[in-house]
Protein backbone atom coordinates (compact mmCIF):
# COMPACT_ATOMS: atom_id res chain seq x y z
CA UNK A 1 0.00 0.00 0.00
CA UNK A 2 0.98 3.35 -0.94
CA UNK A 3 1.67 5.92 1.55
CA UNK A 4 0.88 9.59 0.93
CA UNK A 5 2.26 12.71 2.72
CA UNK A 6 -0.83 14.64 4.57
CA UNK A 7 0.96 18.06 3.25
CA UNK A 8 3.09 19.14 0.96
CA UNK A 9 3.78 22.17 2.79
CA UNK A 10 4.25 21.32 6.76
CA UNK A 11 4.18 24.39 7.86
CA UNK A 12 0.64 24.72 6.33
CA UNK A 13 -2.14 23.31 8.76
CA UNK A 14 -4.32 21.23 7.13
CA UNK A 15 -7.46 21.28 6.12
CA UNK A 16 -10.15 19.29 8.89
CA UNK A 17 -11.29 16.07 7.15
CA UNK A 18 -15.12 17.99 8.07
CA UNK A 19 -14.29 20.83 5.80
CA UNK A 20 -13.67 18.52 3.01
CA UNK A 21 -17.18 16.48 4.24
CA UNK A 22 -19.00 19.67 3.84
CA UNK A 23 -18.04 20.00 0.08
CA UNK A 24 -18.53 16.61 -0.36
CA UNK A 25 -22.33 17.02 0.79
CA UNK A 26 -22.83 20.22 -1.29
CA UNK A 27 -21.86 17.90 -4.10
CA UNK A 28 -24.01 15.72 -3.79
CA UNK A 29 -26.96 18.19 -2.80
CA UNK A 30 -27.26 16.66 0.33
CA UNK A 31 -27.83 18.78 3.82
CA UNK A 32 -26.88 18.04 7.37
CA UNK A 33 -30.42 16.39 8.76
CA UNK A 34 -30.96 13.56 5.80
CA UNK A 35 -27.01 13.16 5.93
CA UNK A 36 -27.05 12.06 9.12
CA UNK A 37 -30.13 10.55 9.20
CA UNK A 38 -28.46 8.31 6.55
CA UNK A 39 -25.43 7.81 8.70
CA UNK A 40 -27.26 6.64 11.68
CA UNK A 41 -25.49 10.01 13.97
CA UNK A 42 -27.03 13.02 15.27
CA UNK A 43 -27.39 16.74 13.20
CA UNK A 44 -25.43 18.03 16.51
CA UNK A 45 -22.57 15.55 15.76
CA UNK A 46 -22.42 16.30 12.00
CA UNK A 47 -22.46 20.05 12.77
CA UNK A 48 -19.78 19.73 14.99
CA UNK A 49 -17.39 17.62 12.40
CA UNK A 50 -18.38 20.05 9.92
CA UNK A 51 -17.40 23.11 11.85
CA UNK A 52 -14.01 21.59 12.93
CA UNK A 53 -14.95 20.81 16.45
CA UNK A 54 -15.44 17.57 16.28
CA UNK A 55 -12.87 14.52 15.35
CA UNK A 56 -13.66 11.70 12.84
CA UNK A 57 -13.53 8.39 14.82
CA UNK A 58 -12.98 5.27 13.16
CA UNK A 59 -16.41 4.61 13.31
CA UNK A 60 -17.48 7.51 11.89
CA UNK A 61 -14.71 7.34 9.00
CA UNK A 62 -16.76 3.67 8.27
CA UNK A 63 -20.22 5.95 7.82
CA UNK A 64 -19.02 8.66 6.05
CA UNK A 65 -17.03 6.37 3.97
CA UNK A 66 -19.75 4.70 3.24
CA UNK A 67 -22.13 7.55 2.41
CA UNK A 68 -19.53 9.14 0.39
CA UNK A 69 -18.31 5.86 -1.76
CA UNK A 70 -14.78 6.18 -0.67
CA UNK A 71 -13.89 4.13 2.28
CA UNK A 72 -12.58 5.23 5.65
CA UNK A 73 -9.23 5.28 5.14
CA UNK A 74 -9.55 8.75 3.32
CA UNK A 75 -11.36 9.72 6.33
CA UNK A 76 -9.45 8.26 9.16
CA UNK A 77 -5.87 9.45 7.51
CA UNK A 78 -7.17 13.04 7.01
CA UNK A 79 -8.31 13.14 10.72
CA UNK A 80 -4.82 11.82 11.69
CA UNK A 81 -2.79 14.15 9.11
CA UNK A 82 -4.86 16.76 10.80
CA UNK A 83 -4.46 15.74 14.79
CA UNK A 84 -0.73 14.88 14.09
CA UNK A 85 -0.07 18.27 12.60
CA UNK A 86 -1.47 19.80 15.78
CA UNK A 87 0.35 17.81 18.41
CA UNK A 88 3.84 18.35 16.77
CA UNK A 89 2.95 22.11 16.64
CA UNK A 90 2.06 22.19 20.30
CA UNK A 91 4.47 19.65 21.49
CA UNK A 92 7.29 21.14 19.50
CA UNK A 93 9.64 22.71 22.38
CA UNK A 94 9.43 19.32 24.35
CA UNK A 95 10.20 16.60 21.42
CA UNK A 96 12.97 18.46 20.29
CA UNK A 97 14.52 17.57 24.28
CA UNK A 98 13.95 14.59 23.27
CA UNK A 99 17.13 12.53 21.89
CA UNK A 100 16.29 10.08 18.91
CA UNK A 101 18.18 6.65 19.97
CA UNK A 102 19.04 4.26 17.77
CA UNK A 103 19.00 0.12 18.25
Amino acid sequence: MAEYKTTKRPEREPTHPGVILAGALVAMQLKVAPAARHMGISRQLLHKILNGSASITPKLAVRIGKLCGNGPELWVNMQTGFDLWHARKSLAKEINKIPTLAA
